[in-house]
């Protein structure tokens, strides 16, 4: 628990305009421990709380009030009662409530991740029958070109073919220029 003191000297303010703060933090429902003096006591999250408000009111973004409101829900949220306020059975039901809640936003972000997963695999599907795909493409431009007919070759493969000395026709040399200099 810290002092209002200790309180005004870490967030460098003036005690009154702490004294305001927590006020307004009351006038929202938010109820300060107190000394034998009825000196307010704070929790390092009604510190947070008061930290935070001046510095929303600082960025200009929010009003004060709107700052206390916010500041109070946001405590209302994370402050537990003490046990001598509700009994256990509350307490249980409270905690039940939220493993449920948790349980739903579990299933939840599970299904997302199920779907995302779906998502990827699918893509990935995709990106592999186009890859078989170019790789069809290129296996049939790399693939040797079949030889055309001679015009002067049988039709048949039954015939038996004669070489040049045998017919006294020359074959035509379709290789390419380089290939016939180079003989290949």
């Amino acid at each position: 628990m810290l002092t209002p003191s200790e309180v005004s000297a870490k967030l460098k303010i003036q005690p009154s305009t702490l004294r305001k703060y927590s006020a307004l933090l009351e006038q929202e429902g938010i109820q300060f421990q107190r000394t034998h003096k009825n000196a307010r006591l704070y929790t390092d999250s009604e510190y947070i709380a008061i930290e935070g408000i001046i510095a929303t009111v600082h960025s200009g973004k929010k009003s004060l009030e709107e700052a206390v409101i916010e500041a109070s829900k946001a405590l209302k949220k994370s402050v537990s009662v003490a046990p001598r306020e509700r009994d256990s059975d509350d307490i249980a039901a409270a905690t039940l409530n939220e493993v449920k809640q948790l349980r739903i936003q579990l299933k939840q972000q599970e299904e997302r991740q199920k779907e995302r997963d779906m998502m990827f695999v699918e893509a990935l599907e995709k990106m592999q029958r186009k890859i078989d795909v170019l790789e069809d493409q290129q296996k049939q431009l790399l693939a040797p070109v079949p030889k055309k007919p001679e015009l002067n070759a049988p039709e048949s493969p039954s015939q038996p073919q004669k070489n040049e000395s045998e017919t006294g026709i020359r074959k035509k040399d379709t290789r390419s220029f380089w290939a016939r200099i180079w003989n290949k």
